[in-house]
């Protein structure tokens, strides 16, 4: 998992990000921290993106190595929407253990200002500007 695609794309040049985290894990987040670019003139770092980031598409279902609290959800001060892919009622069949983990669902709801989008639920009410549509197949959000 550690060797998981994340994705980070900037909107527009120092705008703001989607961040896709795929299953990354603790060592992932850690590493992002010293890492930078050199983008048309400009430094961007993983922090700076992390700050910038509109929307999370929550890593590893939820599980509770998947997102980091310190360098990580915290840094997300312009969060206004997370996605967490899991099923929680399949997770407990599967035996995968709290997925999503409940602390973190919390976390998500405060730093995504009550935006936290599941597959396994229904779409939230949505009371800070933002349109979600709901589908059966996908939730579509436009800022």
């Amino acid at each position: 998992n550690n060797t998981s695609l994340v994705l980070a794309i900037e909107l527009a040049p120092g705008g703001d990000v989607l961040l896709f985290a795929a299953d990354a894990q603790v060592g992932n987040w850690l590493s992002w921290q010293s890492l930078s670019w050199q983008v048309n003139g400009n430094t961007v770092t993983g922090p700076d993106l992390l700050k910038r980031a509109i929307f999370y598409k929550v890593g590893h279902h939820g599980s509770h190595n998947a997102t980091l609290k310190q360098q990580g959800l915290e840094e997300m001060v312009n969060l206004r929407v997370a996605m967490i892919p899991v099923d929680h009622e399949m997770a407990v069949k599967k035996r995968w253990g709290k997925m999503p983990l409940d602390d973190l669902v919390t976390a998500l709801g405060k730093q995504a200002k009550g935006i936290v989008l599941r597959v396994d639920q229904p779409k939230p009410q949505v009371t800070n500007g933002e349109a979600v549509v709901e589908d059966p197949l996908f939730y579509e959000v436009t800022f």
